[in-house]
């Protein structure tokens, strides 16, 4: 079985080989630094688009404002063409970014209907095009994140993975569930093994990974470089400090309590409001506090509370409701 180690993706060495992944509107820059105060090696930003950032548009660039406690540090861009990733790697070279991920693996409708995300794994060519056009312009790593395929039964990932390694890809990180499946259902740790298998770059294993079981499946891959978690790091950052110390020492460390959560949103919300202002804070961070708040007692009821917030004082009045039923 694989333990948790450093790892070097080109000339970026890690601490670690546990990563925070890329999730569209929720992996910003406070939910970063919790993941790095959590133990994470390396973090991605939200998906960035190639296009807008081409044309010049001031919010995509807020979306990878990097701060220096989170580095090292992965933008990761989506684009259906070439061109528009490879100007959009040259942008994020000179940003301040370690290391620069080309998204392969977006199920979203709306990313799909433009050709780019997870729809990409169906034309290897274009696909190809675009890795080696954005390695030609960039002057950081760069690293994939694909799926093993779009539809049950298929594995496009380890032909992915061979024609990234050709093209100057320094790592892969693969989600072990089609692109149909979203995040539903259990990884295919079958398909993911046979990506791994005659990988010549680091491969990461992604999906369902949310506690040292779901861990322990994937490290005992042969060839398993690390993991990535998602969804299962979220009001429970220390997550990647426990694996480390399972997988490593041989000592399981407790989760999370609630009273801990619940000071992991304190962090958050605290982090949030200095980051994006006091309304937009709270309006953002609606979108994952029922990680928090979920198996609580009023639960439901503090979720109604907290979508209705605008300011701290609010807040706090959500946070008594919590407190008052752990």
């Amino acid at each position: 079985m694989s333990k948790i180690r450093k790892l070097k993706v080109g000339n970026i060495e890690l601490n670690n080989n546990l990563l925070l992944a890329p999730m569209a509107g929720i992996s910003d820059l406070p939910m970063r630094l919790l993941s790095k105060e959590g133990g994470a090696g390396l973090v991605y930003t939200e998906m960035v688009s190639a296009k807008a950032l081409v044309y010049g548009d001031e919010k995509t660039k807020k979306l990878f404002m990097i701060h220096k406690d989170e580095r090292p540090v992965a933008v990761q861009i989506f684009g259906a063409d070439a061109y528009s990733m490879g100007e959009a790697a040259k942008i994020i070279s000179g940003s301040g970014a370690d290391i620069i991920d080309i998204n392969l693996g977006c199920p979203v409708r709306k990313i799909a209907k433009a050709g780019a995300g997870a729809k990409l794994l169906a034309n290897e060519a274009l696909t190809a095009d675009i890795m080696e056009t954005v390695v030609k312009n960039a002057d950081i790593p760069v690293t994939v994140k694909i799926r093993i395929g779009l539809l049950p039964g298929q594995n496009i990932a380890p032909e992915i993975i061979k024609i990234a390694g050709e093209t100057g890809i320094k790592m892969a990180a693969v989600h072990a569930r089609p692109a149909s499946q979203g995040h539903s259902g259990e990884p295919d740790i079958e398909a993911f093994a046979a990506a791994c298998a005659d990988a010549k770059i680091p491969v990461i294993a992604n999906g369902g990974i949310i506690d040292e079981n779901s861990a322990e499946k994937f490290l005992n891959v042969q060839n398993c470089s690390g993991l990535m978690i998602g969804r299962g790091a979220i009001g429970n950052y220390s997550i990647f400090k426990r694996l480390e110390s399972y997988f490593n020492k041989g000592i399981a460390l407790e989760a999370p309590s609630r009273h801990e959560k619940i000071e992991w949103l304190k962090k958050h919300a605290f982090l949030s409001v200095r980051h994006y202002g006091e309304k937009k804070g709270y309006v953002l961070l609606r979108k994952v506090f029922h990680y928090y708040v979920k198996d609580m007692a009023n639960a439901a009821k503090a979720r109604d509370m907290f979508n209705k917030i605008a300011k701290t004082e609010d807040f706090e009045k959500v946070l008594k409701c919590v407190y008052d039923n752990v």
